[in-house]
């Protein structure tokens, strides 16, 4: 059994070593078990996301991310990295599995570049929700269906997680709206919204 566990380990460092951090240690479970991370980190690798993460390694980094994920429907990803001109490049991605089970594989992956306006508007908002200061990880899981709404962020050398169960306002209900409806131009049936 002890051996069983030693390969786990190894092969679940070696999995993040391949695919980079997607979070810091700790910044999304308060009792520090991970369990999250993993779960989130493996939607992530399905999408063929990029770790944020390791981006604060580069200090002119600027980017955003909305993390969908219904228990019963496509995980999504919806990035949105700031030019130095002002202007931004969307990236909506969809998978074909279930965000709360298995992610299945890419199935939709599309760019397209933001105005100056539209790209301001976007970061007014991430001012005006206080995304920076926003808490992290809380305790606000009513249930075990649902959805999670996860926004990351790095600007600079700073990087920036908040993760919401099911939310109807606040930081990653304003943020995870405007990147997937306004502006990725998601459209799903109100049954699926939630």
């Amino acid at each position: 059994m002890r051996i069983l566990s030693i390969i786990s380990t190894v092969v679940a460092l070696c999995c993040i070593q391949a695919h980079g951090q997607y979070f810091p240690k700790s910044s999304l479970d308060l009792r520090g078990d991970e369990f999250k991370s993993q779960w989130y980190s493996s939607q992530l690798r399905a999408l063929k996301e990029p770790s944020l993460l390791a981006l604060t390694k580069t200090s002119s980094s600027e980017s955003y991310r909305f993390l969908w994920l219904r228990t019963f429907h496509h995980p999504i990803a919806v990035r949105l990295n700031v030019r130095p001109d002002g202007t931004s490049i969307l990236t909506k991605k969809i998978a074909s599995g279930a965000g709360g089970y298995r992610p299945g594989t890419l199935t939709e992956d599309n760019s397209r570049p933001l105005t100056r306006e539209q790209t301001r508007k976007f970061l007014s908002c991430v001012d005006k929700v206080n995304f920076w200061t926003a808490p992290n990880p809380i305790e606000d899981q009513a249930g075990t269906d649902g959805s999670q709404w996860i926004i990351e962020a790095v600007k600079g050398k700073h990087y920036h997680v908040v993760d919401r169960w099911m939310p109807k306002n606040g930081v990653a209900f304003e943020l995870g709206r405007l990147l997937a409806f306004e502006l990725g131009k998601i459209n799903i049936p109100k049954n699926e919204m939630y």
